[in-house]
């Protein structure tokens, strides 16, 4: 007696995000951003320099372009995975 086989249906690729149920904000190409107060920033995900005085600091964030706005600003650490600012951020602006 011959048995059938069933064929079992084939279940959807999920990346690895949908798997686990992350939120969009840890996905990779997204920047993130850690403030402690107005004083440091920490920033995951940029991928350049584009303005830098201690008036202002602009970010190539991939899908974003962040701007920092204050006095004093430096960059503390920069490297390809994180960014590190200090100095007194009054103002932050994002752009697509």
């Amino acid at each position: 007696m011959a048995r059938k086989s069933r064929k079992q249906p084939e279940k959807p690729h999920r990346s690895i995000e949908q798997t686990l149920d992350l939120p969009e904000i840890l996905s990779p190409g997204v920047p993130h951003i850690e403030m402690q107060g107005n004083r440091e920033i920490i920033i995951d995900g940029c991928r350049g320099i584009l303005e830098y005085d201690e008036d202002r600091i602009k970010l190539n964030a991939g899908s974003l372009v962040i701007s920092f706005q204050g006095s004093g600003l430096v960059i503390k650490t920069y490297s390809e995975n994180q960014t590190v600012l200090a100095g007194e951020v009054v103002g932050i602006a994002f752009e697509n």
